[in-house]
């Protein structure tokens, strides 16, 4: 290289130095909203150097700070167009396009940024957060994982993840990524209402109340903090605490249709009461919702002119809620019965032999399952109160166990034959089992699971912990899916929406019922809910007596218990038993005809000429 050569080169370099550093003061101009400032220092360096595709992108910037949206997008596209390889560009692009709610455009060049700069951390974020807003939480959650991966102290990113996290029903990593998240900046208000959210779903509900207080002590307006405080109180039976938390946002978006729904599932709706009001000003203008909250709005309507005795009125925003849910949330009606017929098939008397003897026999589990709204609650509550037993609430833990299971897995889906399980398969669910028991921090040796659908597993149940007791819960059919098609489960039970859907299910959990009780009669009880409320007593004396433990009258106090509860019954549970809820369906007369019709064969005459079948 010549001396001249030299020379440009430096002055060439000098020139890339200079230019670092006056963008440099442009972004601490930026960060600090010194806009006026910035723009000075970006018109100058443009007219010296011209319009080069960073300076555009920062111009850009500085414009969309303004709240010039329209004018920085042109020049964002412009600075990108000279420069269609620049992650850094798609990344912000993105940002715009996304607070424009432009989701879709925005998610584009969030892709085309990870797919450019693979370890580009926050554009990994970026995505991550888009995709939650797009509800396609199982992609988010890859992105997300990544970008604290790449970059550890990204608060958006684990506050992201912990919302995805929450919505797969992963809500003790939720957990555990939110602390995170208020270790990186403990004043984040939305990492307080997104812990509080979690906390709450993960049944731990006095510390869902400190962060949801927290939250309003940080920003007084922050109103979803009042919701997850609401829910925390009424599970906590503060019922009236609860109320005014509710109430105070339920007239205010975006929560604030939450908001009432919770409050009018919380307490009996009276005709004078404040939530009433609400109510109709809501249903007036019911057309301005989405589809989730028109099926939100009705569900909620329902539950009130129930409570008010005016039962037509009511069923018509039942069925008109369920209608909607049904579209939004479809079911799979042959799925499940060959699901259903397949867990029996491979839960064979055979297979019960063959592998008997296996299992954990360290835990006495004591399984309460059942349709849903079928008294599995009520149950799980009086144990609560026995010294001997903690109630683990719904305990995912089975079905967890159930799928790590690799190799029972691929037998029930045919895709290993039955004759490779043997008694260490099950002793490894046993295992399985047992570690997500002990993972929610319970220690004894007697624990109270009533995730309902554990009927199911049964057989395995029995194989895989020698000593867990099954309780099967019944109710009359009539009043137990009258009362699911009443609650607005979402995607969570897609057969409520639908009365043969109902009708399906409920033949397929009788079918369950008798094949448990004639395979492993001295492992399942079936009980009913009629008989509990009748004599509670008599009932838990012959429970306790089955299970193997003495009786101990606290069982009966069950509305003190300090067991805190995630329920559509939370305001029942903290009642004493009562029979109001027995032949409720009856309020509701020939509107369950099309209920009734297909679960003909386990209805009296009477009850069949009630509902106008005959």
């Amino acid at each position: 290289m010549t001396d001249g050569q030299a020379q440009t080169a430096a002055q060439r370099s000098n020139g890339k130095d200079a230019t670092q550093e006056v963008l440099d003061r442009i972004a601490r101009h930026q960060s600090a909203g010194r806009l006026d400032e910035a723009n000075r220092l970006l018109d100058g360096l443009i007219e010296e150097r011209g319009p080069m595709p960073r300076l555009l992108h920062y111009k850009g910037l500085n414009l969309a700070m303004a709240g010039q949206r329209e004018e920085a997008e042109k020049l964002m596209r412009a600075g990108l167009d000279k420069a269609p390889e620049d992650p850094l560009q798609h990344a912000d692009l993105g940002v715009l396009l996304a607070q424009s709610n432009r989701l879709e455009e925005a998610i584009e060049h969030f892709r085309e940024a990870v797919e450019l700069a693979p370890n580009f951390g926050v554009a990994h974020s970026n995505l991550g957060g888009a995709l939650v807003l797009e509800k396609k939480y199982g992609e988010a959650v890859r992105h997300l994982e990544k970008a604290i991966e790449l970059e550890g102290n990204l608060l958006d990113a684990h506050t992201n993840l912990g919302v995805a996290y929450s919505q797969t029903n992963r809500h003790g990593k939720a957990v555990d990524v939110l602390y995170k998240a208020l270790s990186i900046d403990p004043l984040s208000v939305r990492a307080h209402v997104q812990l509080s959210a979690a906390l709450y779903r993960n049944e731990r509900h006095d510390s869902a109340e400190h962060h949801a207080r927290r939250a309003i002590e940080l920003e007084p307006g922050a109103s979803e903090a009042y919701l997850h405080l609401g829910n925390a109180l009424g599970s906590a039976g503060k019922m009236d605490e609860a109320a005014e938390a509710l109430l105070s946002v339920a007239g205010r978006p975006p929560i604030g249709l939450q908001a009432l729904s919770r409050l009018i599932h919380l307490r009996k709706t009276r005709a004078d009461a404040p939530e009433m009001q609400i109510l109709e000003k809501y249903l007036e203008r019911i057309d301005s919702f989405g589809e989730e909250g028109q099926a939100s709005l009705h569900f909620a309507a329902g539950k009130a002119f129930d409570d008010l005795g005016d039962y037509d009125r009511a069923f018509g925003h039942f069925h008109a809620a369920n209608e909607i849910s049904k579209g939004l949330h479809p079911f799979d009606e042959k799925a499940y019965v060959a699901r259903a017929e397949r867990l029996r098939e491979f839960a064979s008397t055979a297979l019960l032999k063959r592998c008997g003897g296996a299992g954990v026999k360290d835990l006495a589990p004591i399984f309460i399952s059942g349709m849903p709204r079928s008294g599995t609650t009520l149950m799980d509550q009086m144990f609560s109160r026995h010294p001997k037993v903690t109630a683990g609430g719904e305990l995912r833990a089975m079905p967890a166990a159930m799928h790590q299971g690799g190799h029972l897995r691929e037998a029930l889906q045919e895709e290993r034959p039955e004759d490779e399980i043997g008694p260490d398969d099950f002793t490894q669910l046993g295992e399985a089992y047992m570690d997500g028991v002990r993972a929610e921090g319970i220690k004894s040796e007697y624990v109270s699971d009533k995730m309902p659908s554990n009927y199911l597993y049964a057989g395995m149940i029995s194989l895989a912990l020698p000593r867990a007791k099954i309780i099967l819960m019944r109710r009359h059919p009539l009043d137990c899916l009258l009362s699911n098609y009443m609650q607005h489960f979402g995607q969570n039970q897609p057969f409520s929406t639908d009365f043969d859907n109902l009708a399906r299910v409920y033949r397929e959990f009788d079918n369950m019922v008798k094949y448990w009780s004639e395979v492993i009669p001295d492992r399942v009880r079936v009980v009913n809910y009629e008989d509990v409320t009748a004599d509670a007593e008599g009932q838990m004396r012959g429970l306790l007596d089955w299970i193997g433990l003495d009786w101990d009258e606290e069982v009966l106090n069950y509305k003190s218990s300090s067991r805190q509860v995630n329920t559509a019954s939370l305001a029942q549970v903290r009642e004493p038993i009562y029979t109001r809820s027995v032949a409720r369906w009856k309020n509701y007369g020939t509107n369950l005809k099309g209920l009734a019709a297909p679960l003909s064969d386990y209805l009296s005459d009477e009850d069949l000429a009630f509902s106008g079948v005959k």
